[in-house]
């Protein structure tokens, strides 16, 4: 199975340098656009997929409404409510650069936080359901930054970790995942600004 990973567009929190996690914000103007150069992209690159999944929340919803618009897609966008962000707890809506140093460590746990081991298996579990359906079809699902970063940290954890590359607004990461294995394609619109 093919996976086209895209993050959502950005939203005035992203803007802020705010956790987000499970709050539901809309996409800013900016991010509007942002979605709809990348539904453009998506067809100028000319890659066929069978399916679009999107995480629950609006910001993800949108950006998969306006990828299937510029692609002519006419089928559903299938919500998956696996796919919805790490729950930061506490830290949502307090400063990255304060909290990720805190939340960030090793082994962190607190009331309400989703810690990482249950965060890979809820990523893990959500990529194999689909797979279950869909294993010979491309799909792409319009999910999270802290989503995305789980199948980086599957695919290889001594690499990578939820701090250590760039993550753009509406970036794409091209995975083809054979049940068991994540392995990285080729990446699109991740250029650090």
């Amino acid at each position: 199975m093919r996976i086209y990973l895209v993050r959502h567009g950005q939203t005035n929190y992203n803007l802020k340098r705010l956790v987000q996690g499970r709050i539901d914000e809309p996409l800013n103007k900016t991010g509007i656009k942002q979605a709809k150069q990348t539904g453009q992209l998506i067809k100028q690159l000319n890659f066929k997929f069978d399916k679009i999944v999107s995480s629950p929340l609006s910001r993800a919803f949108e950006t998969a409404y306006l990828i299937a618009k510029k692609n002519n897609y006419k089928d559903n966008i299938i919500l998956d409510n696996l796919l919805v962000e790490r729950d930061f707890g506490e830290y949502e809506l307090t400063e990255i650069k304060e909290s990720f140093p805190i939340v960030m460590q090793e082994g962190f746990n607190e009331n309400g936080f989703e810690d990482t081991e249950t965060l890979k298996k809820r990523i893990k579990s959500a990529i194999s359901n689909l797979y279950l359906n869909h294993s010979d079809q491309t799909l792409i699902l319009t999910v999270h930054a802290h989503v995305i970063r789980t199948i980086y940290v599957l695919m290889d954890e001594n690499k990578y970790t939820y701090t250590n590359f760039y993550l753009g607004n509406c970036s794409i990461h091209v995975f083809d995942f054979d049940g068991d294995n994540f392995n990285l394609i080729e990446t699109h619109n991740n250029e650090e600004i």
